[in-house]
């Protein structure tokens, strides 16, 4: 029964958020017990130990009156400041009930008996482990100028300075053998700082899975891969640490079907007045660059990338210049059809004549 009401205690301190006093509890230091059972009423201070006075009451009570419930035996702590304060907390340890409970009085008036854990629920969670759930009022998405948010669940890495490659993580645990043993983090959500400003709370977020491979140069581990990264201006990096843009991939990308969305589309070309040049300007253009006027060079690519919607714009543009150019082409080789029937039809009417001619001379 001890062991149980230890666990239950020890259980319930570890859910909130407590101060531990960092030396034994004696007389010396403010806690005075007392060891005869008492049967009474706990709204009513009573002469253990010195009552009223400061420090913290330890002892053994049957009670019947003001108890969490009246079937049970209970060990009670009660804590005090000085005389004639206010404030007044008690801890109650059921014998049978193996329940934990506390309540406070103010100005006289004692609240209610609050269940703060039962033995069940402990033993519960001990032989349940496959859920974890953490209760709590909702975070607000616009939270601003607090150290945390209103977070169900808080990891804190107590890392000793804003650290760069140190964070506070959260880590997924498998087996890593096929009978269910040798428990492997098989991948983690982890934080750092975003700069090593003082001050500062600009953090980075890494995402990654646990595979082999040699990550820095020194031979294959089981490292973890900085698979996903989003940086303090809220960039996105697949296979970079530093992404330059909102999204930045190192690798491949394959999709089915991708939208860009871009702003002045080259249909000016179209407008009345727009000077496509001459191909004989063209020409000399491409045979000192060796690409076409308002192109990258290959040069400018490989050092610096092409934006996709940008480069979808100037191909746009060199694709309705080429159609101006072959409308202008199609109209030449049109008036010069026409020219060519003229031509022909002259030419034929000379050969007539000419044949008229000669037939004269015969006769």
């Amino acid at each position: 029964m001890l062991n149980k009401k230890v666990l239950l205690l020890i259980t319930a301190l570890g859910l909130s958020e407590a101060v531990i006093a960092q030396e034994p509890l004696t007389t010396a230091n403010g806690v005075k017990t007392n060891a005869n059972q008492y049967t009474g009423d706990l709204n009513i201070n009573q002469n253990w130990g010195g009552t009223g006075m400061p420090g913290m009451y330890i002892f053994n009570a049957q009670t019947q009156i003001n108890a969490p419930t009246s079937s049970d035996w209970y060990h009670i702590i009660e804590m005090q400041h000085d005389h004639g304060n206010n404030w007044i907390g008690q801890i109650g340890l059921g014998y049978f009930t193996d329940g934990l409970y506390y309540r406070q009085q103010y100005q006289s008036t004692w609240g209610n008996w609050h269940t703060v854990a039962t033995q069940d629920w402990v033993q519960s969670q001990l032989n349940n482990p496959s859920k974890v759930r953490a209760l709590g009022n909702g975070a607000n998405l616009n939270d601003g100028n607090n150290y945390n948010t209103n977070s169900s669940l808080i990891v804190e890495a107590q890392t000793g300075g804003r650290l760069e490659d140190k964070g506070s993580s959260l880590e997924f645990v498998i087996p890593g053998n096929t009978d269910g043993s040798n428990p492997w983090g098989q991948a983690r959500i982890m934080t750092v700082a975003g700069n090593t400003g003082n001050g500062n709370a600009t953090g980075k977020m890494i995402l990654g899975t646990r595979r082999m491979f040699d990550k820095y140069g020194n031979g294959q581990q089981w490292f973890y891969g900085d698979d996903i990264v989003i940086d303090g201006v809220g960039n996105i990096g697949m296979g970079t640490l530093s992404p330059r843009e909102k999204l930045s991939v190192n690798g491949n990308i394959r999709a089915r079907e991708i939208k860009v969305e871009a702003t002045n589309w080259p249909d000016y070309v179209f407008a009345e007045g727009y000077k496509v040049g001459k191909l004989e300007e063209l020409e000399s253009y491409i045979k000192t660059h060796k690409h076409l006027p308002g192109m990258p060079s290959a040069q400018e690519v490989e050092a610096n990338g092409i934006t996709v919607s940008e480069m979808l714009k100037l191909q746009q543009q060199k694709i309705e210049e080429l159609t101006l150019h072959l409308i202008e082409k199609d109209r030449q080789l049109r008036d010069e059809k026409v020219i060519n029937i003229k031509q022909q039809q002259q030419l034929d009417r000379v050969i007539n004549e000419l044949l008229i001619i000669k037939k004269n001379i015969k006769h």
